[in-house]
């Protein structure tokens, strides 16, 4: 059995999805997460603090806003029948988005200091009646508080694709004593969030996990019941506990108990992970703990009445790090089997608190000679100097784990992605004239080699990018834009392996000058609703055709002519031709 799981193509569409979100209000970048600025509530608004009554949907749409203090009156709340389900709902710190031909998703965006209170797990429920919809979606929100309630998809079985707590871009959340189950793929889904704490809550029936976090500082379930867990499902859940990337995620006090999952604990390039003081009874897993890159601190727990294949999840070439005990010591399964519970004071799990970026003039420049140094300067309004002929992301000391202020890992089925997020007016270019003389490089195949989101004013020059050398297949692309405008690549190489050299989705303002673009196994560039797009002196060969994709994208320029089609090949002398498919 290998050690790790591909993460599932929806989750890596939703998450494209929820980016795209955030750039709708006007964004300020903290931590390198993007948030709309605090605001001030409009003439008529609650006053800070003051408690919101509501007793159905619609009251409930039109109370969310910042510093917001709702109380849910006892009762069902079918989302799906407010009266702006999939349509305006007029307000602008929610929205319903489209996830199915018939279905639809309540997003909550850009609010500081929401409350959503109900009257008990017992007594207040939130329902959604669309499979493929989260039930709760929060995106870049801060100081957020969900307690006391229950969530999930509506009762009757049936097959789901949306999970119950979706959160994305979040600060500092809390949830409290709140049931969340299934259907609903998973329980509790963060991504590139810091600080979440999940406490005196029960998370079940669950088709997939209890709690996933992807790229994200501060986790801690605590004093919860996590049961029947992938019992619903027509396959059994990937991993009750999965952590892919970041720093600080804590398991402690909680009852595991009568679920079926691969795994019960799954963490990959992630720091400080701890499973403390746990009951873990009477559950089917094919293997406990897969741990990649850092190991974890597994200490006073309680195994019993449990099917476990394997205490480990060894990949193809027979390693997975072992669990550690509280002094540090290597557990093998017989010291996991007679393991009891006690309580665990966990050290050297304080909050993890992002480093600033090296300090540069504003729009100065800073010479950086190892990828360490790289990353610590990666910030907006300067140019960072490449001194030396090879970057290679693997050797940076924080690989996959530890983000910046405006850089994180993101976790690829084979290892860490690098994201730069939210820097505007940065330059990274070579010492070097020739483009040839400095490379950076990527490891993983399933990685992009640089992925740039929500950035302005971008500039790449005299670079050499591509994954490491040596034949095999990828699936990343060399350079990924994502929201993004105003880039210029400007005398770059970019090779394979790595399926696309220039993929860009929903940008503005693309310009690719004097650039190679070579051994790529998918095409030269994509461009999926981009404007204004031009390529001027490029040259793309060894790569197969089409060698120019554009899908929703217009005002692209090849050399000074404008092109109306999808797909272009390149000619050896520098012209692009249309290319009819099929």
């Amino acid at each position: 059995m290998k050690c790790f799981h591909r993460i599932k193509p929806f989750a890596a569409l939703l998450t494209g999805l929820m980016l795209l979100v955030t750039l709708v209000a006007v964004p300020v970048t903290t931590n390198g997460y993007t948030m709309a600025p605090k605001t001030t509530p409009e003439p008529g608004e609650q006053a800070e603090g003051a408690v919101i009554e509501v007793k159905d949907v619609d009251e409930l749409l039109a109370a969310i806003g910042p510093d917001a203090n709702i109380a849910l009156a006892t009762g069902d709340y079918d989302l799906s029948a407010a009266a702006s389900y999939g349509k305006d709902t007029g307000n602008p710190y929610c929205r319903w988005t489209e996830t199915s031909e018939q279905g639809y998703e309540l997003q909550i965006v850009n609010v500081d200091g929401l409350t959503i209170r109900g009257t008990g797990m017992d007594e207040t429920a939130l329902l959604a009646r669309d499979r493929y919809a989260c039930v709760l979606c929060f995106v870049g929100c801060r100081e957020l508080t969900v307690a006391q309630l229950t969530a999930g998809h509506s009762p009757e079985p049936g097959f789901c694709a949306g999970g119950v707590l979706r959160l994305d871009h979040c600060e500092q959340v809390t949830v409290e004593g709140c049931g969340l189950f299934g259907c609903g793929t998973v329980g509790v889904w963060a991504s590139s969030c810091n600080g979440l704490t999940v406490s005196a809550s029960r998370i079940y029936e669950c088709s997939d996990s209890a709690v996933n976090a992807d790229s994200c500082l501060n986790i801690q379930v605590l004093d919860s019941e996590i049961d029947h867990i992938g019992w619903k499902s027509e396959y059994i859940a990937s991993g009750l506990f999965q952590t892919y990337g970041g720093d600080g995620f804590t398991v402690s006090g909680c009852r595991i108990h009568d679920s079926i999952a691969d795994l019960l604990l799954q963490c990959a390039y992630t720091g400080h992970v701890g499973f403390v003081s746990n009951q873990v009874a009477y559950n089917s897993l094919q293997s406990a703990f897969a741990l990649r890159e850092h190991s974890a601190t597994v200490d006073g727990c309680a195994f019993h009445g449990n099917y476990i294949n394997s205490w480990y999840a060894y990949d193809e070439e027979g390693s997975c790090l072992p669990a550690l005990d509280q002094a540090g010591q290597e557990l093998t399964e017989e010291a996991l089997s007679a393991m009891e519970i006690r309580p665990i004071q966990l050290t050297g799990t304080e909050e993890i608190v992002l480093q600033e970026p090296t300090e540069v003039p504003l729009g100065g420049e800073i010479v950086v000679t190892t990828v360490d140094e790289f990353l610590s300067a990666i910030g907006p309004d300067r140019t960072i100097v490449l001194k030396g002929s090879n970057f290679s992301l693997a050797d940076a000391e924080n690989y996959g784990s530890l983000d910046g202020w405006y850089y994180r890992w993101e976790y690829t089925y084979d290892g860490p992605q690098l994201v730069i997020y939210g820097a505007t007016n940065l330059t990274i270019r070579s010492e070097a004239e020739d483009p040839a003389a400095t490379t950076l490089t990527a490891t993983p195949r399933y990685a992009d080699v640089i992925c740039f989101q929500s950035c302005e004013n971008l500039r790449l020059e005299r670079l050499t990018l591509g994954h490491s050398e040596g034949p095999s297949e990828c699936s990343g692309a060399v350079l990924n834009f994502e929201n993004c405008s105003s880039v210029l690549l400007n005398r770059c190489r970019l090779y394979g392996c790595g399926t696309i050299g220039v993929n860009a989705m929903t940008c503005r303002n693309l310009r690719v000058v004097s650039c190679e673009i070579y051994d790529c196994s998918i095409s030269g560039a994509v461009l999926y609703t981009v404007s204004d797009a031009a390529f001027q002196n490029c040259a793309i060969h060894d790569v197969p055709s089409p060698m120019l994709c554009f899908y929703d994208t217009y005002g692209v320029v090849w050399n000074g002519t404008t092109l109306s089609g999808p797909h272009y090949d390149v000619t050896a002398d520098g012209e692009a031709m249309p290319v009819e498919l099929g």
